[in-house]
């Protein structure tokens, strides 16, 4: 726990991408947190990182949100987060995580040569990708950019789709920590760092909105891919790390 303070930069920046963004929250902080926690604690703690500092987008957010949207993805994550913390007892994290983070980024690279195989229009686009996001969020705390990746090709407008995603990702990781909480997973040092880490992230996420309503992006695909990939490789490179030693 001593080490868990090296992590608050970390948690600093992620809070800011958050604050901006909508997103990689998540994704940014559990790659520094697996440095000093088990992959479990790693999950669990972001996850309720999140949740906290974000119950303050709410408000904002319902009203931006493309609700129909919203309601389908949720149904997507509610099937996903069961299968998301099976995968996460059955198969080693680092794997998982190594595995999902070269998904990412081949979905950031179909992204960047605007390459769509999906129609995000169809229903079945919206579950399979909310399903895809929530087992990645309840197994590894990756599920951010597989929405990402859907927003982005939606055609919703910009404010509309960090709206839609701040508040799937209140519900889904809501869901994903009631799981874990049941599943044994939260324990005394996943509070231990909520208490330590909360205050910066909090901080770090307001300031990032306050970037946001200042000069909010014209489009977050500019902002949004580099972070995914960065993300990505970070993953692939921490997790070969691992794996190898």
């Amino acid at each position: 726990m001593e080490q868990i303070w090296l992590t608050i930069p970390v948690v600093i920046f992620a809070g800011i991408v958050r604050g901006f963004s909508g997103f990689g929250f998540a994704a940014i902080a559990v790659v520094g947190l697996n440095l000093v926690l088990t992959p479990q604690q790693s999950v669990a703690l972001v996850l309720s990182l999140d949740l906290i500092c974000s119950i303050n987008l709410f408000k904002m957010a319902r009203q931006q949100a493309d609700i129909d949207t919203l309601k389908k993805l949720i149904f997507g994550a509610i099937l996903g987060i069961p299968i998301g913390y099976c995968i996460l007892q059955l198969i080693p994290a680092e794997i998982l995580k190594l595995l999902i983070c070269i998904c990412i980024l081949g979905l950031s690279l179909l992204l960047l040569s605007e390459f769509n195989p999906f129609n995000p229009k169809k229903l079945k686009t919206k579950i399979g990708f909310g399903l895809a996001s929530g087992a990645g969020t309840a197994s590894a705390s990756v599920g951010g950019p597989m929405i990402v990746y859907y927003m982005l090709s939606s055609g919703l407008n910009t404010t509309t789709q960090r709206a839609t995603m701040i508040l799937f990702f209140i519900t889904s990781e809501l869901l994903a920590i009631c799981t874990l909480i049941i599943g044994g997973t939260v324990d005394s040092t996943v509070l231990k760092g909520v208490l330590i880490l909360i205050l910066p992230t909090i901080i770090a996420v307001q300031y990032g909105q306050v970037l946001f309503k200042k000069k909010p992006p014209q489009s977050l695909k500019s902002f949004a891919l580099p972070v995914m990939m960065i993300v990505a490789t970070l993953g692939i490179i921490n997790s070969s790390f691992i794996l190898m030693s």
